[in-house]
């Protein structure tokens, strides 16, 4: 037998492990990132964001631990915080021309820009698994830790084709 097989047989033994509700979902990120929740009010432009949909957004995580987000972020990435702050010192926020109701949301952004924060937001449309998420600023290994966690529950009940695609490929089936 060969490694895919074999691997296939562990994912059909052990799949129902892989279906998290959203609340297993939410206290693995708590736990493992010390993130914490906070107010979908706070961000301004989520009410009018295409890939989630406002009313089914059920929490919102932050993570703003320095060691965790040290952690996190690939050289790569912290390369690109490192732009961003320089560009931001060279054209910072010009407080007379920012709204008071948009300056903590302005900051909200450029702490995310520089590398100080990660923002997850969780939707659900059942109630019970996550249907959608989208993480601020960009970080490819929380990102691919969060679709290990989803992905599951979204093959279990059929929202995802994505079982079929992995049988296809391991058997060369065209």
């Amino acid at each position: 037998m060969n490694n895919y097989e074999k691997l296939y047989k562990q994912y059909l033994y052990r799949q129902d492990e892989l279906s998290l509700t959203k609340e297993q979902v939410v206290d693995r990120i708590l736990s493992k990132f010390k993130a914490r929740e906070f107010s979908k009010k706070e961000v301004l432009d989520l009410v009018n964001d295409e890939q989630l949909e406002y009313s089914k957004i059920f929490t919102c995580l932050v993570i703003d631990d320095p060691s965790v987000l040290n952690k996190l972020f690939s050289n790569e990435e912290r390369r690109y915080h490192k732009e961003q702050v320089l560009d931001n010192h060279e054209n910072p926020l010009n407080e007379k021309k920012i709204k008071k109701v948009e300056w903590n949301y302005n900051h909200l952004l450029l702490d995310e820009q520089e590398g100080r924060r990660i923002d997850i937001f969780f939707e659900s449309k059942d109630g019970k698994y996550i249907s959608e998420f989208i993480v601020r600023d960009q970080c490819e290994k929380l990102n691919g830790y969060l679709n290990a966690l989803i992905v599951g529950s979204l093959i279990q009940r059929g929202v995802a084709s994505i079982q079929l695609t992995f049988q296809m490929s391991i058997f060369n089936i065209t």
